[in-house]
């Protein structure tokens, strides 16, 4: 249910300017405009820290510039086989156990004014740092960390390719400095442009037509107009969040209402169901907790953490990149 924030997006594959003079502002605001015009291919490890457990991924990457994009996971087993495949918006997820492939659509991933207002955002809240130029896997880098305004403390450190522009490495830290998530290159070359076919669908799959997710709102308050129930908005947020952009859609069938709130890094979600159903946490092994007097089920999903709850008329559920007693706050201020 993560929305990953297109600033993140932008900052792990995004392209960046020619290092040169440029100041550490300088080259984030160009991380948000356009591909890097490279092409390459490589091995992706991902690494997700939460307090109880963690969870970790490999995947082989190809990627043609400027729009397209496939991905082959070799770990963990139960993902080893699949893959994406993604242009633009358009993603295909291939599930090679079940030989099918599921496409989705989201109108919002090209949304450029998204983009300039996450960039906003995130120069509202933290600092870019030149901590000058090093080596990440034998090549040199420029290496930018992301001070939080608030706390004074590192949020994240990208090391961007000082030839290609692409971003190598990109840690992110929790408040009290522990690494939280890690998503680095282990192997990269680059190509002159990757052969159309490498990126063609099986032929003998399934085509499942998955969600499709419309252009959303900037305005959280005319989402919360639109819902047909009688949603609400959250009273208190974290120091320096935002809210990012309401959608209405559907989640096992219900009407429901997401909202996304940043600091320009971090995101948190608020689903809001039109019926009382509570999500299926068993797999998370869910503590029990309780919401302004109501029984809850707080559980981690790597570094994510859910915090769910009904009020016996709606569900609720806080998914983010939060700590157990945030969560908790905004959840207070949501709850009638």
């Amino acid at each position: 249910m993560k929305h990953i924030s297109l600033i993140l997006l932008t900052l792990l594959f995004g392209a960046l300017a020619p290092a040169g003079a440029d100041t550490a502002d300088a080259l984030l605001a160009r991380a948000m405009s356009s591909d890097s015009g490279a092409s390459y291919a490589g091995v992706v490890e991902v690494v997700r820290i939460g307090e109880r457990e963690s969870e970790a991924s490999v995947y082989r990457i190809e990627h043609r510039a400027p729009d397209l994009t496939r991905r082959l996971y070799t770990a963990p087993a139960a993902l080893s086989g699949d893959a994406i495949v993604s242009k633009g918006d358009v993603s295909f997820s291939i599930d090679a156990k079940r030989r099918r492939i599921v496409e989705t659509r989201n109108d919002a991933l090209d949304d450029r004014i998204a983009r300039n207002d996450n960039y906003l955002l995130l120069r509202a809240n933290y600092r870019a740092v030149e901590r000058g130029i090093e080596s990440f896997d034998g090549r040199p880098t420029v290496d930018i960390t992301l001070i939080n305004r608030y706390s004074h403390r590192p949020a994240m450190l990208v090391r961007i390719d000082r030839q290609s522009r692409v971003v190598l490495d990109r840690e992110e830290f929790s408040p009290d400095g522990a690494l939280v998530s890690e998503i680095r290159f282990t192997e990269i070359r680059y190509t002159t442009p990757i052969p159309q076919t490498d990126f063609e669908l099986p032929k003998t799959y399934a085509l499942v037509q998955g969600p499709t997710f419309a252009q959303p709102s900037e305005n959280a308050s005319v989402i919360i107009q639109h819902a047909g129930f009688a949603a609400r908005e959250p009273k208190s947020l974290p120091e320096g969040f935002s809210p990012v952009e309401g959608t209405l859609i559907e989640l096992r069938g219900v009407r429901t209402v997401h909202l996304l709130y940043s600091d320009g890094i971090r995101t948190v979600s608020l689903f809001e169901s039109a019926k009382p159903v509570m999500p299926d946490m068993a797999h998370l092994d869910p503590q029990t907790t309780s919401v302004a007097g109501r029984s809850a089920q707080y559980g981690e999903e790597g570094a994510l953490e859910l915090l769910a709850w009904s009020d016996g008329s709606l569900s609720y559920t806080l998914v983010g990149e939060l700590g157990r007693a945030e969560l908790a706050r905004i959840a207070a201020s949501v709850a009638p």
